[in-house]
């Protein structure tokens, strides 16, 4: 026993400390031989005295109690923070996070070689196996230890917690530095790995061996219950909590209320939910909510990952848009080829974006790759809709991955050409461009009011009544529905065409509404609008391309549609787009008898007058000095209506869609087996092979691949399996369902590099449309974290509907200390 303390029972008080502090501040002043104090305080009162200390204490339980977002952790282990930065009552729950997400071990094709001593040395991905603990930095071409790093919180092996370790040659034999790093049964690695596998395995402590096996099942039932509702709230895009969840409340939002429905269907539940379970493990709070669904979620995007696969290539499709908070949210689409030979287009995550500028959206992305260990090195394709931060060619999103990724080739959205391309035209004909001015006007005018929409239903229900009764209109499910006019828009894929169809099954309503306004109108500004907008409605110029762009939108909507198709490959899409030119060059050249046919048909329908086709035509306000040509009316709408609108959409079509002119488009129609492998052509595969995907195939490949291609085309011809085949996909669908995927296996890879790029962002567009019916009015302040989970687990609903409820436990158990046993 120290002669310091003579009696060992007694117990310190807080004044004890304090007088020693005075004391020794005390002796401190009184030796002359010190310097003085830089600042000595001044006095304060009592009161102030208690108010200051108070304000220290909380401020430092506030630090000590410091919520840490553990879904948003630093994968690389040389970016990451130690341990010991964060708060002391968080570092148990950064530890379970990091245990979760396992040692970061990306499998990169080729690691980066340095030179040591002599020789070029690298790292070896073998090393994973044999060294479990083993963590490799991408950033740093550096390795670390897990458990270390979770445990060691001395830093007595600072190489491999702080520093990294990078002296690959002294890597295997009998002095190998990762050996000596583990050193004998007692050293720190050893203590940190039994550390490592006590907290991931809660049930190896003690205060999880008290309760009987009753209770556990009681626990887990309360927390099956919770988790079923969540699963059935996030499947369906349903608001979680209610505007009063208090006791006394009627409605206490859809998630309690659930649990209350499940209650009322089995009374095993109803003995343990709510109130009728302990108040420290009702698992109702909103944050063992969010904990559910993130893991939940994490699952579901862990499935994806593992779809995609280790060395899996996959392309990015990326879209930024403002919610309805006028917050700038990032949607990011992973698209890939899965082993089944089936394109895949799975929603991954969304972000909210601070900046809108190409580094800052490239540095979110990569975060979210590097939390799945997704590597931006295994990327192929990026697809954006062609904004100028995401396509700029110096310093756009595209070109800052290409610096990194050199083979990522960027495909400016096919759908949003399309729509560019409609809008373009409708823009340079002045007939066109007048005519969807006044479409404009029809659909404000009858739809501003809700009477006048009301109106219209009932006037267009009464025509069918009528049409029916003198069996002018068929039935038959689905048929006759009533519609409403829609509205054009230039951003809305396919508006223009649905406005247009529209305005044509509802013309004849339309006439009889805006008649009746005209003469019994509440106001003579009223009337006087109607009939104006009667009048031009009813013109012949209005009619006629009316029924025009109906023909030519027709052609471009089925390919709009096609476009926007989950499963549509490149090839295919610029297939598509040949054939619609070839039906408008068809249209130009013999169609037109027919068009001016229908147009008359269309105006005796609505006893509307149709100008004499062989009178002359008068340009202007038909003076004389204004006219050029002496042309008939038949010319006029023929060859500078008709033929110039035609002309001016093959025009958009070939300027946004340039086929012969874009190489690797042009290289991959080669693999098209469409008419018996017709643009099969062993050299342009070849081209394709080398010039755009060299890092996928070494020389000795793409000798290999030229002799496979040979036999492959034998096989094809002969094999009754592969004819009359009409697209890529399903060309590898037919390879791997024959086996011969793995015959010709370069073949393979090269037809998958091919189907991975992207065509359009038709789902980014569908995951915002998500968004805008998750994030209503009760959950309009939802966070990007909770929002992100449940729009994946309502949009990939596939992999969702097979997370078993179990694993789910397991792994909620495993993410903290948990209050009662579940396992």
């Amino acid at each position: 026993m120290s002669d310091h303390h003579p009696n060992p029972t007694r117990s310190k008080t807080i004044r004890d400390f304090f007088k020693r502090n005075n004391e020794e501040s005390t002796s401190i002043r009184s030796n002359p031989s010190l310097p003085p104090p830089i600042c000595e305080e001044q006095p304060h009162s009592e009161s102030q005295r208690v108010e200051s200390e108070s304000l220290r204490v909380e401020s430092q339980s506030a630090n000590f109690d410091q919520e840490v977002d553990t879904n948003s952790l630093e994968r690389d282990p040389g970016l990451r923070p130690q341990i010991d930065t964060f708060p002391p009552n968080q570092r148990d729950n950064v530890r379970r996070a990091y245990i979760l997400l396992g040692p970061c071990q990306p499998k990169l094709k080729e690691y980066p070689s340095h030179l040591e001593g002599k020789q070029m040395r690298q790292f070896k991905g073998s090393w994973y196996n044999q060294y479990p603990w083993l963590e490799y930095s991408v950033h740093k071409d550096k390795v670390f230890c897990f458990p270390c790093f979770l445990f060691d919180i001395d830093h007595s092996h600072k190489t491999f917690t702080i520093e990294g370790f990078r002296n690959w040659r002294r890597v295997g034999g009998k002095e190998c530095a990762f050996l000596t790093h583990v050193g004998i049964i007692n050293s720190p690695h050893h203590f940190a790995i039994q550390k490592w596998m006590d907290l991931k395995n809660p049930t190896h402590h003690i205060d999880r061996v008290v309760q009987p096996p009753q209770e556990v099942a009681k626990n887990r039932l309360r927390l099956t219950t919770t988790i079923e509702a969540i699963r059935y709230l996030a499947n369906q895009g349903m608001a979680f909590r209610g505007d009063d969840e208090s006791h006394d409340s009627f409605n206490r939002g859809n998630f309690i209320e659930l649990v209350k429905a499940f209650a009322r269907m089995n009374e095993e539940v109803e003995k343990v939910v709510l109130q009728n379970a302990p108040l420290n493990a009702q698992y109702i709070s909103h944050k063992i909510q969010k904990e559910i669904l993130n893991i939940y979620a994490n699952k579901v995007r862990k499935r994806i990952r593992n779809e995609i696969g280790e060395d899996g290539k996959f392309c990015i499709l990326v879209d930024e848009a403002l919610d309805d908070s006028k917050k700038e949210q990032m949607a990011i689409i992973i698209r890939f080829v899965s082993c089944d030979g089936h394109i895949r287009e799975r929603f991954f995550d969304i972000v909210s974006v601070h900046y809108t500028n190409s580094s800052t959206l490239k540095s979110d992305i990569c975060k979210v790759f590097s939390k799945h260990s997704l590597l931006v090195s295994n990327m192929c394709g990026q697809g954006y809709d062609g904004a100028s931060n995401m396509r700029g060619e110096w310093s756009g999103l595209q070109a800052l991955f290409l610096n990194d990724c050199p083979y990522a080739y960027y495909i400016h959205c096919f759908a949003h050409r399309l729509q560019l391309a409609l809008n373009a035209a409708a823009k340079e004909v002045g007939l066109v461009w007048r005519f969807f001015s006044m479409l404009n006007n029809i659909v404000n005018f009858v739809g501003a009011f809700a009477k006048r929409h009301s109106e219209l239903k009932l006037t267009r229900q009464a025509e069918i009544e009528d049409f029916l009764a003198t069996g002018r209109l068929g039935t038959g499910k689905g048929a006759n529905q009533i519609r409403c006019l829609q509205r054009p828009g230039t951003t809305r894929w396919g508006s223009h065409f649905s406005s247009i169809r529209s305005l044509i099954d509802l013309f004849g309503a339309t006439k009889t509404l805006l008649k009746d306004i005209s003469h019994n109108g509440p106001t003579s500004q009223f009337r006087g609008e109607a009939e104006g907008i009667k009048i031009s409605m009813l013109s012949f110029d209005f009619v006629f391309a009316l029924n025009l762009l109906d023909k030519t939108m027709g052609f471009t909507d089925f390919l709009c549609q096609e476009l926007q198709r989950k499963s549509q490959d490149i090839v295919s899409a610029l297939n598509l787009v040949a054939s619609t030119k070839m039906e408008l060059d068809e249209l130009r050249n013999n169609g037109w008898d027919d068009f001016i046919q229908s147009v008359r048909s269309f105006c005796e329908k609505h006893e509307i007058s149709m100008p004499d086709m062989g009178a002359h035509h008068t340009m202007g306000t038909g003076r004389s000095c204004q006219q050029k040509d002496c042309i008939t009316v038949e010319h006029y709408y023929h060859m500078d209506v008709f033929n110039e609108v035609i002309d001016y959409q093959l025009g958009e079509l070939n300027t946004r869609f340039p086929y012969e002119t874009v190489e690797l488009l042009r290289l991959s129609s080669s693999l098209d087996p469409r008419d018996a492998f017709k643009r099969f052509y062993i050299d342009d595969i070849y081209t394709l092979a080398d010039k755009f995907y060299p890092e996928d195939f070494t020389t000795t490949e793409l000798q290999a691949l030229n002799q496979q291609l040979r036999f492959y085309k034998i096989d094809m011809d002969h094999n009754p399996t592969f004819k009359n085949l009409d697209s890529i996909p399903i060309l590898l669908e037919r390879l791997v369902e024959t086996r011969l995927a793995q015959t010709y296996y370069l073949i393979d890879k090269l037809i998958r590099l091919v189907l991975t790029l992207p065509v359009s962002t038709a789902t980014t567009e569908r995951a915002f449309s998500c968004m805008r019916l998750i994030k209503n009015r009760l959950q309009n302040k939802i966070g990007d974290e909770f929002l992100a989970d449940c729009m994946l687990l309502h949009i990939e609903r596939e992999f969702a509907d097979n997370i078993d409820n179990e694993s789910i436990i397991n792994d909620f158990n495993s993410m903290k200390t948990q209050r009662v046993q579940l396992i």
